[in-house]
């Protein structure tokens, strides 16, 4: 990703405000305090440096910029992390560039071309997009609720127990039956009218010069992502609508589909969003369960009975994206099915899937073909609550139930094997970590593999021996499809540098323009430390594209949190190792170390201090100091080197002796 874009999105996301976003806090001098949300945090220990645009728990030992703050509360990897906060901040990133769209002008119009002396196209962005969308929630929810013409829409939602608190949890709303209410509402300007069209809420007829809302007649249910951001909509024709005939219904008469959702578009993909993710994911962290429903009224009923940690696919079969959007929230995932066969297919279709992303899952299946609205209105949510704690069935044992239906497995010995051959063909797909000795797939599988040498009777090792088999033959990367991007990039870095490196790259941070002091004679090449080198050959990069390596600039370029958080220790130890220097003198400079939040005077006195200059003086010595310590760090080794080409020169023994007693006495002036 273009370092540009990523220090662009940086800068123009302010961290406070992201943060006040997730958590209340107050401001206490020059920082900003607040409860941490990953600890019991008695006292608030978590701070946000408005200066820096970094955040730091120590308790935690977690810290990093605003693209650290949002893979961590999003448990996303960077990529993500940059589009949601491209997004906030009104920046399309190179991927969207792509997919430019123009507003072509009407004829008579003033002509918009690239064309040399002429404007350029128009562009609409994403961040134009969404407030679109957001204005569009607001129009159709205040329909439904003012409008005469949406008192049959009020009706249904009534006799569906969707009470006035639900229709304003999940902003329902109604879209007029007249076809032109939208290009009323939107002025009907050429740009607005094109917008709304890009977002599939208008279609327009060219020959006639006429829009149509798709959605007229019907109930809507905005659709919004996991940042709660409206990207899309889906409506519901219902007894009593404009739309909605009967005796057409009953004679399948050309009569309108019953759902209509919005297309996909710049904002939306059916097969990446989950209804209601927005509101169930905080549910989801607290409970670490997320139940999967069939439409929108089963997730609304769910919610209103306290199981808030429902979301439904949308009208789509729950598919990859939507298993690891999941992931991201709940380890656990129950699927709830309706009682009737349809439902029932759509669960062996999907059912290898779940395996396959190593998900934690389970299936319900409701008695007397009832959905989860129906059952929960009949008979309550303990009664609900008593089918997800005592019927859920774990996928992988329904593998087995599936396989072996109708197989006497005792005595049909041919039969036994084809369904073992198909439940370990199932479970075979699933991403085992084999170097994590706890890894809870493994540990399923192994409980599941054992349970079958039980009812088969085929021995355990033969079992396992096909079961490695088939694993080896599907070819997976069982280690990559485990861990997840953000936990990928959290893991801590290794191969640190040691108290010298460290005390260069603090300098970097203290002066960016240190760097070119140490080209000539500290290369990165004599660096011992990965983390040090990577540091310095972004520096570097930074440099050769005209700009200096500031922190905020390096905090831009690593993508990973560990590095981010790095970079922020380091800068926060160079500032208070420099006041340190500058009030006390060069003799006072001690390694700073801390568990715990420092004292909070010292803390904001260091604060202000941060952007104090490095004296020239102090700089260069530093910069000496340091020279002469990678010297000394490397002189073993090149002492070493010397009595190789000594030993190797063709020279008489006392030429060798006279030569060694000089490299002695150059040392030790070295060491003087």
């Amino acid at each position: 990703m273009d370092d540009d874009i990523k220090e662009r999105v940086r800068e123009s996301v302010d961290i406070v405000e992201l943060v006040s976003q997730h958590l209340t806090l107050r401001r206490s001098g020059a920082l900003y305090v607040g409860h941490c949300p990953w600890h019991e945090d008695r006292r608030p220990s978590f701070q946000v440096n408005p200066v820096r645009q970094t955040f730091k728990c120590y308790p935690c030992d977690i810290g990093g910029d605003v693209f650290s703050f949002v893979m961590k509360m999003e448990n996303c990897g960077f990529k993500e992390a940059l589009e949601i906060l491209a997004d906030k901040a009104g920046i399309t990133i190179p991927k969207f560039r792509k997919k430019r769209i123009v507003i072509t002008q009407e004829s008579g119009e003033e002509p918009v071309t690239a064309l040399p002396g002429q404007p350029e196209p128009k562009e609409i962005t994403k961040q134009t997009l969404f407030k679109a969308a957001d204005w569009l929630a607001k129009i159709y929810h205040e329909a439904l609720l003012t409008l005469d013409e949406a008192g049959p829409a009020r009706q249904y939602l009534a006799d569906r127990n969707i009470d006035t608190a639900c229709i304003e949890k999940f902003q329902i709303g109604y879209s007029p039956a007249e076809k032109d209410f939208l290009v009323n509402k939107a002025k009907g300007t050429r740009e607005r009218l094109k917008i709304l069209e890009l977002l599939g809420n208008l279609q327009h007829y060219e020959e006639s010069d006429f829009w149509n809302d798709p959605f007229h007649g019907r109930i809507i249910f905005p659709i919004r992502n996991p940042q709660g951001q409206t990207i899309a909509f889906g409506g519901r024709v219902f007894g009593g609508s404009l739309l909605y005939n009967e005796k057409r219904y009953k004679e399948n008469d050309n009569q309108p589909a019953k759902y209509y959702n919005s297309k996909e578009n710049e904002l939306f993909s059916k097969n990446q969003q989950l209804y209601a993710l927005d509101i169930a994911r905080q549910t989801m962290k607290h409970s670490n369960r997320a139940l999967i429903v069939e439409g929108y009224t089963d997730v609304i009923g769910a919610h209103k009975f306290g199981f808030s940690d429902a979301v439904a696919a949308l009208g789509v079969a729950v598919g990859e994206n939507h298993i690891k959007l999941l992931k991201r929230f709940a380890d656990k995932m129950i699927l709830i099915l309706d009682g009737d066969d349809a439902g029932q297919d759509r669960t062996d279709r999907i059912l290898e899937l779940f395996v396959a992303q190593g998900a934690d899952m389970a299936t319900l299946t409701l008695p007397d073909g009832q959905d989860p609205c129906e059952f929960l209105e009949t008979y309550g949510a303990e009664a609900f609550q008593k089918l997800l704690e005592t019927e859920t069935v774990d996928v992988l044992r329904r593998a087995f139930v599936k396989a072996t239906r109708g197989i006497d497995i005792k005595n049909d010995y041919n039969g036994a094997v084809r369904a073992l051959e198909s439940i370990l063909t199932v479970i075979a797909k699933a991403p085992v970590q084999n170097t994590l000795p706890n890894d809870p797939i493994r540990t399923r599988i192994e409980s599941l593999i054992v349970q079958l040498s039980y009812r088969f009777p085929i021995p355990l090792d033969e079992i396992r021996r096909r079961f490695e088999e088939l694993r080896v033959k599907k070819g997976r990367q069982f280690a990559a499809e485990l861990v997840s991007p953000a936990a990928e990039q959290a893991l801590p870095l290794t191969d640190l540098p040691d108290a010298l490196e460290r005390e260069m790259l603090e300098l970097f941070l203290l002066d960016p323009t240190a760097v070119y002091d140490f080209w000539e004679t500290v290369p990165v090449e004599r660096c011992r430390s990965s983390v040090t080198r990577q540091i310095y050959e972004k520096c570097n990069q930074l440099i050769e594209r005209k700009k200096l390596a500031t922190f905020a600039r390096l905090m831009s370029a690593f993508e990973e949190p560990a590095m981010k958080q790095f970079l922020e220790e380091l800068a926060d130890l160079a500032v208070r190792k420099r006041n340190d220097i500058l009030n006390n003198g060069l003799g006072s400079q001690q390694p700073v170390f801390h568990d715990e939040i420092s004292d909070l005077e010292e803390s904001l006195r260091q604060e202000r201090e941060e952007s104090q200059p490095l004296p020239k003086e102090l700089k260069e010595h530093l910069v000496s100091e340091i020279i002469k310590g990678f010297d000394r760090r490397d002189e073993p080794q090149k002492i070493q080197n010397n009595i190789n080409q000594l030993r190797n020169a063709d020279l008489s023994e006392d030429e060798k002796l006279a030569r060694l007693v000089e490299m002695q006495n150059s040392l030790r002036n070295n060491r003087r």
